[in-house]
């Protein structure tokens, strides 16, 4: 006979209706999937959901860690300098950045498994503790080669750090609450982003570039406190791991496939990493590399294609629509947040002659218009009912913003610099969208599978828009300056970079040469905000394939089929 446990959570099982890819409503029998491959969804505590200070804890925790990830991205930038002096290894730059990502894209796919298999908040804390340990490195590293290693240390920490965090507000907060926290964490995380490289330079000038990275101790104590200290229930219901358990989910993380994906991430990666470096887009290493990454990703989707539903990145799943359509969507959108957050310090601090501080200050209106709209969309989208407008109307208006920023001079008003950040910052309306579709249109035993394909597309798309807006900007700001300004260097002019300092001493303050130096930063800076708004059209075209899913019909279905439950629990 079934024990009450049982029964409740057959019950909600059986209320809780899963969408297919076309947005109909289909149930799963036990016989459907093997016993790993479809764990039974779980609601089968009275309570399942957070509430009040525990609620509370967890989202302090959530953001926190949220914003240490996008901090960690950021913070680098302006300490790299002093960095590469002290170990006297300027070649490594390139490896300050490329192995954090390079670890974190190999690994990433493979979360979705852990998080499908293991209890989240432990998974979770676990990727946590390793992203701590490698930043305990970094900040202790004594040699350029120990540095590297400890950005690999905490890039593979980071690999399953937003998908996890997205996994756990599944489990941990009611449908109708979703979309609010789900773009909290979020839009608080991509704060770090902006407020990085600020960080970053008061370290660097002021005590040391080593707290760049030992901050992360402290602030993740805070964290490991948080949500060590509550029961954060799973989104789905995890077997006791015995040993037969064990040797099923070792069966079914499809290691072999990931041994295929991690040579071909990392060869993409490096192919990107190097022609955007000293090698040159003609070098045999990186054609080489571009070739091998095909190569073997063939021979990865292949594989995939066998597998099926046991694959680490399903085929199946990825060929619905609303899965592809969101991880485009997120990927192009979350692309213009970190181009404008990577570019328009240039803008402030090259062409208007800002301090890294004061240009910090002038990008507040993009930081809290962001995060008014993240707050605005969160609290009214489950009740006027669809995603999909919140998307679109992100992606429309933040395309416009980018194109009228691709417009600013020398000589803009600071009124119209302001107003038109107001613009680009709608992009929060859509941010958490992408996210809250595969929540909403996913089976239980697959959002954290999809979820870790939606932050995978993010951050191979967004590593590679970087290097391409790179190039534009240097490709267009050397073919400037050798047009408008001819008594310059172009090869000065990028070495230069854009620190304010820099780049006034490439001509005669208040000469004519200088204002033509700094239009053509200006336009070049305009040439990426440009490429920006096509990604941001992309994005704009790419919610309407999200899934028409009416928010307030899932969340009183969900309702229902909690009060089922915990009627049949009372009975029992």
């Amino acid at each position: 006979m079934d024990s009450p446990k049982e029964k409740a959570v057959a019950t909600v099982d059986a209320a809780d209706n899963v969408k297919d890819s076309s947005g109909a409503s289909s149930s799963k029998s036990e016989g459907d999937h093997d016993i790993m491959d479809a764990p039974t969804p779980a609601v089968g505590d009275a309570t399942p959901y957070l509430t009040g200070f525990k609620l509370f804890f967890l989202m302090a925790g959530l953001t926190t860690l949220m914003l240490l990830v996008m901090l960690d991205i950021a913070i680098l930038s302006t300490a790299i300098p002093q960095i590469t002096s002290d170990f006297n290894r300027l070649q490594d730059v390139g490896w300050y950045v490329g192995a954090y990502s390079l670890a974190s894209a190999t690994i990433q796919p493979l979360t979705g498994k852990f998080y499908t298999y293991f209890n989240t908040k432990w998974t979770l804390l676990t990727f946590f503790f390793i992203f701590e340990v490698g930043s305990a490195v970094c900040g202790a590293a004594q040699s350029s080669v120990m540095l590297i290693i400890g950005r690999c240390i905490a890039g593979i920490g980071c690999a399953g750090l937003s998908n996890g965090t997205l996994t756990v507000i599944v489990g941990a907060i009611s449908n109708d609450k979703r979309p609010f926290y789900t773009g909290l964490a979020m839009g608080i995380g991509q704060i770090g982003i902006i407020i990085g490289p600020i960080i970053s330079g008061a370290f660097t000038e002021h005590v040391t570039w080593r707290w760049c990275f030992y901050i992360n101790l402290p602030l993740g104590a805070l964290v490991g406190i948080f949500l060590i200290s509550i029961h954060i229930p799973d989104h789905i219901v995890k077997r006791p791991l015995t040993t037969d358990v064990l040797k099923e989910i070792f069966h079914n993380l499809d290691l072999t496939g990931f041994a295929l994906f991690a040579p071909a991430s990392i060869m993409l990666l490096l192919a990107l990493q190097f022609g955007a470096g000293d090698y040159g887009w003609k070098s045999p290493t990186v054609i080489g590399c571009f070739c091998g990454a095909g190569v073997v990703g063939i021979l990865f989707l292949l594989w995939e294609k066998r597998m099926g539903k046991k694959a680490m990145i399903p085929l199946e799943l990825v060929r619905r629509q609303p899965v592809w359509s969101s991880s485009i969507y997120y990927a192009f959108s979350m692309s213009v947040t970190i181009g404008g957050g990577s570019f328009m310090p240039i803008y402030f601090q090259s062409v208007r002659g800002l301090s890294p501080t004061m240009s910090a200050v002038y990008i507040l209106p993009s930081i809290f218009g962001q995060i008014f709209f993240i707050l605005l969309s969160g609290a009214l989208m489950t009740r006027l009912g669809y995603y999909i407008p919140w998307a679109a109307f992100a992606a429309a208006v933040s395309s416009i913003g980018s194109g009228i920023i691709g417009t600013w001079k020398p000589w803009t008003t600071l009124a119209q610099i302001f107003g038109i950040q107001i613009l680009y910052s709608a992009r929060g309306a859509g941010m958490q969208t992408g996210a809250i579709a595969l929540q909403n249109q996913l089976p239980a035993d697959e959002i954290a599978v999809g979820t870790s394909f939606l932050i995978f597309c993010q951050n191979i798309i967004s590593s590679i828009f970087v290097t391409v807006a790179n190039t534009i900007f240097q490709e267009s700001l050397r073919s400037r300056i050798t047009d408008n300004a001819p008594g310059v260097s172009p090869e000065q002019a990028i070495q230069a970079g854009g620190s304010a300092d820099a780049v006034r001493k490439l001509a005669p303050a208040g000469s004519e040469l200088l204002e033509k130096v700094l239009l053509a930063y200006s336009e070049g800076f305009g040439d990426v905000f440009y490429f920006y708004t096509a990604v941001g059209v992309v994005s704009f075209f790419a919610s309407f394939g999200m899934g028409w899913v009416d928010l307030r019909e899932n969340t009183e279905k969900k309702t229902e089929g909690a009060h089922v439950e915990k009627q049949k629990v009372g009975e029992a």
